[in-house]
């Protein structure tokens, strides 16, 4: 979670909080928001990991990628060539790597992409975790934002940092449109006010059952509670100002927020209107 920001990421460390500062402050792109265009724009990236990266069709890179891309990754140059560079570095770092995507989300215009790169896939404790956040205009890739996070041993949940713990009973549920926004709304929200000092509302907005993949967390709502309880916050306290958020993104159950500087990525699992499970990527460097 990238919590009320001053430098580093509050839950990626369970030590300090986050401020974010500008971004979008939790407000959707204005975009087709069609669920026919969000699949298409979903099948075009996804083209990135299955085919350019697992069989190192560049061309395919090239084909997908706008002429005015940008690139946010500035180790990288931007345009095709780069985004082409950010994956051929990749493989030099990890020899034999595979991407496997883990979760996607396609909201308006925009994709984001958790996956795990590494040459033993099978194996959740080994490679790099990645959130890719894409945007799509006219049937190209225009934008991109990373993160990058390598993947520790081991973790203090004992889950990995890919794997899904809450199960339905039935399968996952098809939420209409509506529901998905309202689920972004409620848990964007929730996460601005722990964010902002509340630390009343990990009662009324989270699942005591709380899935951690945070590697630093333990499962369930009274780690959490523990550490406000640290920072002497044991009740809704006054903030300094409203944390703010990059983009935020909700598809099926999930909800996914950017930290404003795009060092934190946290996906959010919304279930019967409680936050019950949470996935985050922190750049390394920022822990």
């Amino acid at each position: 979670m990238g919590y009320a920001r001053q430098t580093l990421p509050w839950f990626a460390v369970l030590a300090l909080f986050t401020t974010a500062c500008g971004g979008a402050s939790g407000t959707a792109p204005a975009a087709d928001s069609s669920t026919a265009s969000e699949a298409q724009n979903k099948t075009l990236v996804l083209r990135l990991y299955s085919e350019a990266f697992n069989q190192n069709k560049t061309d395919v890179v090239r084909e997908l990628i706008g002429s005015d891309y940008v690139q946010h990754d500035k180790s990288v140059p931007g345009g095709a060539d780069g985004q082409v560079k950010q994956f051929q570095d990749l493989k030099a770092k990890i020899p034999g790597a595979v991407a496997t995507v883990k979760r996607t989300a396609a909201d308006h215009d925009l994709v984001a992409v958790h996956w795990h790169a590494s040459a033993t896939p099978a194996d959740e404790a080994t490679g790099e975790a990645k959130i890719d956040l894409f945007r799509v205009g006219n049937g190209k890739l225009v934008e991109h934002w990373s993160i990058t996070q390598t993947v520790p041993a081991t973790t203090a949940s004992g889950n990995s940092l890919f794997s899904d713990q809450y199960q339905y009973r039935n399968g996952v549920p098809s939420l209409s449109e509506e529901q998905e926004e309202k689920n972004r709304t409620f848990a964007v929200e929730a996460y601005r006010k722990l964010s902002d000092g509340d630390a009343t509302v990990i009662d009324t907005s989270w699942d005591p059952r709380y899935y951690q993949h945070n590697p630093a967390a333990a499962n369930g709502t009274e780690p959490l509670k523990q550490f406000m309880q640290q920072q002497g916050v044991t009740q809704s306290t006054p903030a300094a100002g409203r944390t703010q958020f990059g983009n935020t993104l909700a598809d099926s159950d999930l909800v996914w927020v950017f930290s404003s500087d795009y060092v934190v990525a946290d996906i959010f699992r919304v279930v019967d209107g409680k936050i019950i499970e949470h996935w985050d990527v922190v750049a390394d460097g920022q822990q």
